[in-house]
């Protein structure tokens, strides 16, 4: 049974997971919100390479293109092997006018699913598609953009995959045959019976790495080599692992290895915050480092060095409003994933 797959969000994440699926067979369907790179993909299709010129063989693939605004709604044909939406568009896109565009254009049986970092996305979401239509995912799959039509997989990692809502949500069988699509496609996956760890887990990670390398503008590799920074670093982390305690959220015990590992494995990689400030453009801030922010006022706890880095952060979000256009002041050299 062939599978439909709606991709939302043609950005690197989006068109590494369109690429390979529509090559695995499914019937793969891109919605983007730029006509510019809507026209593109029709004209050319979508190519998917490896980093580096690899030994595999670049992957050329024709998906259907749709625009997000302005479409003429869902299709209502159903897909006999299930109609997978995959939402790969960033954090801060996840507005309530996006959750409605998104309930227009999609059929009541599509499952979605959310592949964004930091935490919240999945409320706004949930004021427009019921609890047991919505996955969680978290990847460590990395990938480049190049152009409007081209991006690179530079570096293969796990998709873990859950409910939303938790035992009260989509069944076991939809998120099990989800991950053996992903599967076919030739990524590894694996179901979790407690996504909201992966998700915390990611999201300590990432408002360790993503807002340090952001302010201080280097690669992943650098953080832990610069005088002080492993300080501030252990820092950030442990705050955030304080208020996962108090919220009840588990943890791995070994977090902070795993942040080292994340910054050698990807060690000439940029954030894509950091990517973001280069280039003048809102970041993910208030969904990560933020995120932890207000979940500890709902307690009525501090993290000060959160604070601290979130404040920089937005400030030179601030910078980049007015000097956007201008030359980015490091070179881009590798990948997006944190």
């Amino acid at each position: 049974m062939k599978a439909k797959v709606t991709i939302v969000g043609a950005g690197s994440l989006g068109m590494l997971f369109g690429g390979r699926l529509a090559a695995a067979g499914a019937a793969v369907e891109l919605v983007v919100r730029r006509p510019e790179q809507g026209r593109r993909l029709e004209a050319e299709g979508l190519t998917l390479g490896a980093a580096g010129g690899g030994a595999q063989a670049p992957l050329h693939v024709r998906p259907a293109v749709r625009l997000l605004e302005g479409s003429d709604g869902p299709d209502r044909g159903a897909a006999p092997g299930g109609h997978w939406v995959l939402l790969t568009v960033k954090q801060t896109a996840v507005t309530p006018g996006f959750a409605e565009a998104l309930r227009r254009l999609l059929p009541e049986d599509a499952v979605l699913v959310c592949l964004q970092n930091g935490i919240g996305h999945a409320e706004v979401l949930a004021e427009a598609f019921p609890l047991q239509r919505l996955l969680l995912a978290v990847t460590t799959e990395g990938a480049l953009k190049q152009t409007d039509t081209e991006a690179l997989h530079t570096g293969k990692g796990t998709t873990w995959i859950g409910a939303a809502a938790g035992e009260g949500g989509s069944a076991l069988s939809v998120q099990k045959n989800l991950a053996a699509l992903l599967e076919r496609a030739g990524f590894r996956a694996e179901v979790s019976n407690n996504i909201q760890q992966r998700v915390w887990q990611k999201l300590l990670m990432n408002a360790v790495i993503n807002p340090l390398t952001a302010i201080l503008q280097v690669p992943n590799g650098e953080l832990p080599l610069l005088p002080g920074v492993p300080q501030l670093m252990r820092e950030l982390l442990g705050e955030g692992e304080e208020l996962a305690r108090r919220l009840g959220i588990p943890l791995d015990p070994g977090l902070w290895e795993q942040v080292l590992s994340v910054c050698r494995a990807t060690a000439a990689n940029r954030s894509s915050m950091l990517q973001d400030v280069l280039a003048g453009r809102p970041t993910e801030i208030g969904a990560i480092n933020g995120g932890l922010l207000r979940e500890a006022q709902r307690l009525d706890v501090r993290l000060p060095v959160n604070e601290t880095v979130y404040t920089l952060v937005r400030a030179l979000e601030e910078k980049g409003r007015h000097t956007r256009g201008q030359p980015a002041t490091m070179p881009i050299e590798s990948g997006d994933e944190d």
